[in-house]
């Protein structure tokens, strides 16, 4: 009889199970996705003669700095200054004409009181006139057009800036309008980045970027999103997105690459819990809080707002510090006792694989 007593005390009594713990915090429902990018100028340009001809100059190179008005490249101009030349005489003989036209209305005008120039004489004179000056303004719109041609031979920076590419050598004949340099010009900066399109709709022009210098960790600037491209790239099928710098550095150089953090989701608070620690009870979900002063156990439902890669979101349901068990959770029943990890009574932190705020 002692024997069987004793057996059915041991067999009541219930081991103390040990459980993994985590102290539950809220966090941001904001997400970080970190982007590679290079920076380029807000303005780009790629000046072109406004002629064609033949390059006979090119003053720059990649890499240079230009001011606004230098001397970029020069273009044959022998048979502009013949052009030039040929409008000049046109034009002198269109005044020459204006003139004998002129003093010949003046004597029909002088004559006609006196009774020597009949009126018919005197509204001819006023006929050649009035052609010679249209002549002459004909003549001098021509040496001005062909002034302005000998000009356009001469190409040059219209904004200072950094030339960043070289797309015509002398010797060879351009068509007007074909760029002749790259031109980026100096003043504000942005960043080019390339987000896939399930990132993209989480993105608004103004939105606030963290950018940070490839080449360097220390240097750092931040940024808003100033552009988002309307169509993706049908290679890539990616969108073109430009981010703004607020006060560059002088360390970050046209062409670096850079860093882009962006966030993504709505700010709204919620507790991340692990994986591991959810549970369903008569089809609900639910999760094992422990009592730190009992170290015991009971259920607890929540409710949920996604799943990340190895955590839920909890909307309602769990308060800050309270202790959720996170292993074991298919082994528990309400009011067991645990045995809870010593790191509980401190704050722990949930590796996640994106960054969180």
């Amino acid at each position: 009889m002692t024997l069987s007593a004793c057996q059915e005390e041991v067999e009541s009594e219930q081991p103390v199970r040990p459980v993994k713990a985590i102290i539950v915090h809220q966090q941001s429902g904001q997400i970080a996705r970190t982007f590679s990018g290079d920076i380029r100028a807000r303005t780009e340009s790629a000046p072109g003669f406004r002629i064609s001809g033949k390059i006979v100059e090119r003053l720059v190179d990649t890499g240079d700095s230009v001011s606004a008005g230098q001397l970029i490249a020069r273009l044959d101009d022998t048979d502009l200054l013949l052009s030039e030349n040929s409008a000049r005489a046109a034009m002198q003989s269109a005044k020459t004409r204006l003139t004998v036209a002129q003093d010949a209305l003046k004597r029909a005008k002088t004559l006609q009181p006196k009774g020597y120039t009949p009126a018919s004489v005197v509204d001819q004179r006023q006929l050649e006139t009035d052609a010679a000056e249209a002549a002459l303004e004909a003549a001098e719109a021509l040496f001005r057009q062909a002034s302005n041609a000998k000009g356009y031979a001469l190409l040059k920076a219209d904004k200072a800036g950094i030339v960043t590419a070289v797309q015509a050598e002398a010797g060879q004949v351009v068509q007007a309008g074909s760029p002749v340099i790259r031109l980026a010009a100096d003043g504000d900066k942005e960043v080019a980045l390339n987000v896939p399109e399930q990132d993209v709709i989480g993105l608004t022009i103004g939105q606030q970027a963290e950018l940070t210098l490839w080449a360097d960790k220390n240097v750092t600037a931040k940024g808003r999103i100033s552009e988002i491209a309307g169509q993706a790239d049908p290679g890539s099928r990616t969108y073109a997105v430009r981010i703004a710098i607020d006060n560059p550095p002088a360390s970050m150089r046209l062409g670096m690459t850079v860093s882009a953090v962006l966030w993504f989701g709505s700010d709204l608070s919620y507790t991340p819990v692990p994986l591991t620690a959810l549970t369903l009870i008569d089809g609900r979900k639910a999760v094992f809080v422990a009592d730190r002063a009992t170290s015991q156990v009971s259920p607890r439902f929540i409710e949920t707002d996604g799943v990340m890669q190895d955590a839920v979101k909890v909307k309602t349901g769990l308060k800050v510090d309270e202790v959720v068990v996170t292993g074991g959770v298919q082994f528990l029943t309400d009011g067991m006792q645990v045995r809870l990890p010593d790191n509980v009574t401190q704050t722990a932190s949930i590796s996640f694989s994106e960054t969180q705020r």
